[in-house]
């Protein structure tokens, strides 16, 4: 085999792995993943490293049935690290560090494969042994269970909702952010979702759009919602200030008329950001309401 294309490069590497090899990738494809696996010896230990984002899984980009591959072929462990944006090839102590993720496209094995590039170092080197060592802490267990909830989850989300979500950061649509956790904690006891009325389904599309995992505790899915909403920038510096001052819809027109709902006005965007930044920073930030609806900046004193 002429290793020319990155995909060829990686399994080279792989086919000359005697003891350990991992596979480090936000995205990987059960049929890109099984291309690799069709040059690893059996006797070596795979490690493969990734992510589960409900966007990511909705749009097709990474399979959960990658962990099917996994159990199946034994000798093999599959971890998840949610913010995982590096990709890196090891087979012991050589390493492929470059773009490419575990696809068809990223190996180049299609037609119209991507632009990627693949340097080879090793395990010596600074950066990474730095993103490694980070990976490590981070890693958790990617289970059936997990898996399954992810599954139903990704069903839910509407299909109108997954496009928006590839041109835009997360933005929240619904009024009840109130709802927000009971909803989320219910969701899979839930033998029919679609029963669920209107605003309930919203409130839990807003969820699962910001990439919250499943089974998260109260404390840890507050302080998830409230690091997603310090990163639209406005917030961020709205929270950050110390004096008394309102933020109002008229500073805001410009941020919410760049996203184009046909079911969804800038005013609804407004009220609904007004709404989540009310409930979940209720020690910085209050809804105030005499003629328009505006936040107020001010800390609770306890």
């Amino acid at each position: 085999m002429t290793p020319d294309k990155i995909g060829d490069r990686i399994r080279s590497l792989f086919a000359h792995a005697p003891s350990h090899a991992t596979v480090i990738a936000p995205f990987i494809k059960v049929n890109a993943l099984q291309s690799l696996l069709n040059f690893l010896p059996e006797a070596t230990h795979l490690r493969c490293v990734t992510r589960w984002l409900h966007q990511d899984i909705a749009q097709g980009v990474s399979d959960l049935e990658v962990l099917d591959l996994i159990e199946d072929r034994g000798n093999s462990t599959l971890t998840l690290v949610d913010n995982l944006h590096a990709k890196i090839y090891i087979a012991d102590d050589i390493c492929l560090v470059g773009s490419s993720n575990v696809t068809m496209r990223g190996f180049g094995d299609v037609d119209s494969g991507n632009i990627e590039v693949l340097v080879e170092t090793s395990l010596e080197d600074a950066g990474v042994a730095a993103t490694l060592s980070e990976i490590a802490t981070a890693e958790r267990p990617a289970t059936r269970e997990l898996a399954e909830k992810l599954r139903q989850s990704v069903d839910f989300l509407s299909t109108r909702l997954i496009r928006r979500a590839e041109r835009m950061e997360w933005i929240q649509l619904s009024f009840k952010p109130e709802m927000a956790f009971r909803l989320y904690s219910q969701f899979q006891a839930l033998q029919k979702p679609d029963l669920l009325v209107e605003s309930d389904r919203i409130v839990l599309e807003d969820v699962f759009r910001a990439d919250l995992m499943p089974d998260n505790s109260e404390r840890d899915f507050v302080a998830l919602i409230r690091e997603k909403l310090m990163q639209i920038p406005a917030a961020k510096a709205f929270l950050e200030g110390t004096t008394d001052e309102l933020l109002t819809f008229e500073e805001m027109y410009e941020y919410f008329s760049q996203f184009d709902f046909d079911d969804y006005s800038d005013g609804d965007l407004w009220r609904a950001f007004v709404n989540w930044m009310a409930h979940f920073y209720p020690d910085r930030v209050m809804k105030h309401e005499i003629v328009e609806v505006a936040l107020r900046r001010a800390r609770r004193i306890v």
